[in-house]
């Protein structure tokens, strides 16, 4: 009688250390996914913050068409003056002409404008659905750490129970 009294506590130390064993490893678990979370959440933010809000309007390639624009009105304008002088144009033409280069450059002022606002609400697009992806992370290791609980709790409960139901209380020798 004395061997089934000892399996019976053994079973049952056995389950308390299993339950708390697994308790521990969860919260360990837990802190390096919630470590991990925080890390992509901050570097998510940091992404969003350095595409969003960055001067759209000095990028090397905005740069470079402004400085394309510049070139060929630079290179327009003294044609015109030229011309002026040949022909002997009216102020009234120069100013026309120079009306004329104005708009091109506020035509690719604009499109630069709308090509920054079109990166803009790709940008925003890509970070809510980032942010998405992480939240939806986060939601499904919450649920698999409440199941993994649930589950080490009962194992760990059942048996304890199961040694406490092997042991004759009250009839031992």
């Amino acid at each position: 009688m004395l061997i089934p009294g000892i399996i019976s506590g053994v079973s049952g130390a056995m389950g308390l250390i299993s339950g708390v064993k697994g308790i521990f490893d969860s919260q360990s678990a837990a802190r390096k996914q919630r470590r991990l979370l925080n890390e992509g959440k901050a570097a998510e933010a940091a992404w969003y913050k350095r595409n969003y809000y960055g001067d759209y309007m000095n990028t090397s390639m905005a740069r470079a068409a402004l400085k394309r624009v510049k070139d060929t009105l630079l290179s327009r304008s003294k044609l015109n003056r030229g011309y002026s002088v040949v022909n002997g144009a009216t102020p009234e033409l120069e100013l026309a002409r120079n009306r004329q280069s104005a708009e091109v450059l506020e035509n690719v002022a604009t499109g630069l404008a709308q090509q920054d606002s079109a990166t803009k609400s790709r940008i925003d697009s890509i970070h809510q659905q980032n942010m998405n992806a992480l939240r939806s992370s986060q939601l499904n290791e919450l649920k698999m750490d409440e199941q993994a609980g649930a589950q080490a709790a009962s194992q760990g409960f059942s048996l304890l129970n199961n040694a406490l139901m092997g042991v004759n209380w009250g009839s031992e020798k």
